[in-house]
């Protein structure tokens, strides 16, 4: 007489411990890359659009006047920029290089999402590229959140 095996219908414990292993092995790749997503994302909503206010005012000031503004200009080319969450240096004696800064005291209030970020910096650099301005980011900020090139 011959016994019928009964059919397996379940997965086995080798099975289920790779399947966990390859999903712990996909988190552990995925979670620095969803951070780095997360900051770029928040500097992007609370920084970057101030900066692109100063960027348009000097940009707007060297096409009329074929130079760059001074430093001592930098408080009338900030006047339609959000600067709440973010500080501007001139890293020269022209507003071609300048250093922005996120706020130290990103804890309270709009800048908070900004409290993993708040001693580091970043600058934007203006070239000058057939009588326009071009704009790129540079420094430890920047090549952090992948935004220089």
């Amino acid at each position: 007489m011959l016994i019928k095996m009964k059919e397996s219908k379940g997965f086995t414990l080798v099975e289920l411990m790779i399947v966990v292993a390859i999903i712990g092995i996909l988190a552990a790749v995925a979670v620095p890359f969803y951070q780095r997503y997360v900051k770029k994302a928040r500097l992007t909503s609370l920084v970057i659009p101030g900066v692109h206010a100063i960027e348009t005012s000097i940009s707007t000031y060297y096409s009329v006047q074929q130079k760059f503004p001074t430093d001592s200009d930098l408080e009338d080319m900030q006047m339609d920029a959000d600067t709440t969450c973010f500080t501007v240096v001139p890293a020269g004696s022209d507003l071609n290089n300048l250093a922005i800064g996120i706020v130290n005291d990103a804890t309270a209030g709009t800048c908070a999402p900004l409290k993993g970020l708040s001693p580091k910096t970043f600058n934007i650099v203006a070239q000058e590229e057939g009588g326009k301005l071009r704009w790129k980011f540079e420094g430890g900020l920047a090549k952090e959140l992948g935004l220089a090139e």
